[in-house]
């Protein structure tokens, strides 16, 4: 099968298979068989919320180096006003 070979609906297998059961039956008697007839639908759903290889590459979230080192200085700055603080508080307690 290659990339332009459309996937056909299950609807459309059902119809191809000449079956007589009815198609819940014959969907579940598919399955039952092991053999996977795909959502159409709910696939291009997917590839719509996802994007078509299924993974979110961008850095929209990502800190630049700059900003986690501004944070870092920050945090320590912090740290050390406390620490200061409660040195002074024990010295002149």
């Amino acid at each position: 099968m290659n990339s332009t070979t459309e996937i056909k609906t299950a609807n459309q297998l059902y119809k191809e298979s000449g079956s007589t059961l009815p198609f819940k039956q014959w969907i579940e008697r598919e399955k039952a068989k092991g053999i996977f007839i795909p959502n159409v639908n709910a696939n291009e759903e997917m590839k719509n919320v996802v994007g078509d290889n299924g993974l979110d590459t961008t850095n929209e979230n990502k800190p630049s180096p700059l900003m986690r080192n501004i944070a870092v200085v920050v945090v320590i700055g912090i740290l050390g006003y406390f620490a200061y603080k409660t040195i002074k508080n024990k010295a002149n307690g």
